[in-house]
């Protein structure tokens, strides 16, 4: 056989290999798909049962079609067309959440999908309240009538159905802080918690001793208390009265501090950092304007009554000095069976 014969043998005998190979691979069964594209598949076939009700307006199943996409493949898109069927059936308050958390990326939406879901926050902000909720201690577990919000941050931002309400933050250690409030149709709720650690523990009372004899008082000299006396005792009081306000100043001014840092957060994360030059965010920026000024007109008073305190007490302190004094001031201890304490005798 020649050399041509030998090459159509060759070639002959190689495609017989690849046809059997090929009908082996067609009869082969297909790979059966991965987790990730079953769910991907669930989710797709969902949420086209979704788009065939809501054509036909069948609002309580195309709901249920699109939260059960949602919840196997949570994109933005099914969050979207969630929220709006749940808008057509009333239920505001979940809308509102599904509708905010469909534009939380916007970019990823279509400009049509984009422009629905923004009108349809719109409608059930109006129908909703909203409220931020600032934590002292972001560690807390923050609740609202009951409902465990969350843990981990310093704010929160969540709908809620108009009515009385009630935030509280607890936190092992520290004394739990509870902020009842009224939440209005179509207005947002500044919501502060203030945590404070747990005194300590109380040692057990020992047994009283017998009460100790007191010494009578002297008598008051005539002519009425001294001028050392009156400084002294103004000033000491007017000290006290100046740090109980100025601490009270200090804890509400903070308080304040807080919830002006939450409308802020919040004010950027739905308009960016340069919201307050639009005229859209004029309503949330003022309240911020009013809260940075109740912050600051607090944060005045309690330097003030600190300031105010101090001198009292300066001058209290330096009547000792130039104030003359009836005489001298004794102390003496007292304990009965009803209690104990220290006894002043004299004049100041």
């Amino acid at each position: 056989m020649g050399s041509t014969g030998r090459l159509l043998l060759a070639v002959a005998a190689a495609s017989v290999v690849w046809s059997r190979a090929a009908i082996a691979a067609c009869e082969r069964p297909p790979a059966a798909p991965s987790g990730a594209a079953e769910a991907r598949s669930g989710a797709e076939e969902a949420f086209a049962r979704g788009e065939r009700a809501r054509r036909a307006r069948r609002w309580d199943e195309a709901e249920a079609s699109y939260r059960a996409a949602w919840a196997a493949e949570p994109r933005p898109e099914f969050a979207g067309e969630l929220g709006l069927c749940e808008l057509a059936l009333g239920r505001f308050r979940d809308a509102a959440e599904h509708l905010r958390e469909a534009l939380l990326y916007p970019e990823t939406l279509a400009a049509a999908a984009r422009r629905r879901f923004s009108e349809g926050i719109e409608r059930a902000e109006r129908e909703v309240s909203s409220a931020t909720v600032a934590v002292s201690r972001p560690e807390a577990e923050v609740f609202i009538d009951g409902r465990r919000i969350g843990r981990g941050q310093a704010t929160y931002f969540v709908y809620l159905d108009p009515g009385r309400h009630e935030a509280r933050g607890r936190l092992d250690g520290y004394v739990e802080d509870t902020y009842p409030f009224e939440a209005q149709r179509g207005r947002e709720s500044m919501v502060g918690l203030h945590l404070e650690p747990k005194p300590p523990p109380l040692a057990a009372a020992e047994p009283a001793p017998a009460a100790a004899p007191v010494a009578p008082a002297p008598a008051a000299a005539p002519g009425g208390p001294s001028a050392g006396t009156v400084f002294r005792v103004g000033g000491i009081a007017l000290a006290s009265a100046g740090i109980a306000l100025g601490t009270g100043f200090a804890l509400a001014a903070a308080v304040r501090g807080d919830e002006a840092a939450a409308q802020a957060d919040a004010i950027r994360r739905r308009g960016g950092a340069a919201a307050c030059l639009y005229t859209d965010y004029e309503k949330p920026c003022g309240a911020l304007r009013k809260t940075n000024g109740a912050r600051d007109t607090l944060e005045t008073f309690a330097w003030a009554s600190f300031i105010g305190a101090g001198v009292a007490g300066a001058v209290a302190i330096s009547s000792f000095w130039w104030a003359p004094r009836a005489s001298a001031v004794r102390a003496v201890p007292l304990a009965t069976a009803e209690g104990g304490g220290v006894l002043f005798v004299g004049a100041l």
